[in-house]
């Protein structure tokens, strides 16, 4: 686990920070994989209804285009790198009101039926709200909720 922050009392300069942690998911890398794409994280995700513009099928593929959220929290989202011979993918995520982020998932193997799980975000905020919700995701809370997606996938029938 990783904490960079990049921050000042001038709230009028940026605030960045960058958070990783690593799950295990008991399924064999090409399944697990798949989870981590926007299609396949409707299948464990609660609440994750993507609006898909590009393609219209969801399909993942570079420079996707889709939403989630409203509101305040409406995100715009495309994948910038697909690499899926090497098990990489790397989304950027933009939430205007409040803060962008670079998303980045590698998956290795780890036995035949088991997968690492690697996931980092870089997270920069664009205004108070997004200082906010960047000084509210501590290292531990950031952590927490990933290991929560191991409990949810290994949680689908």
């Amino acid at each position: 686990m990783a904490q960079k922050a990049l921050s000042s009392p001038d709230k009028n300069r940026p605030m960045q920070r960058d958070y990783s942690h690593e799950i295990m998911v008991d399924r064999p890398i090409f399944e697990a994989f798949l989870l981590f794409t926007p299609k396949g994280e409707e299948a464990w995700v609660p609440g994750w209804n993507p609006t898909y513009v590009r393609p219209e099928s969801g399909e993942t593929c570079e420079e996707m285009i889709f939403t989630t959220g409203e509101g305040d929290e409406k995100t715009f989202w495309t994948c910038l790198s697909w690499q899926p011979d090497r098990w990489h993918v790397r989304y950027l995520r933009l939430t205007p009101a409040s803060r962008i982020a670079f998303v980045d998932v590698q998956c290795r193997p780890e036995g035949k039926d088991r997968t690492r799980v690697r996931v980092a975000y870089q997270i920069q905020a664009l205004s108070d709200h997004g200082r906010s919700h960047i000084n509210a995701l501590t290292e531990s809370a950031f952590a927490k909720s990933i290991d929560e997606w191991s409990d949810l996938i290994q949680a689908m029938a």
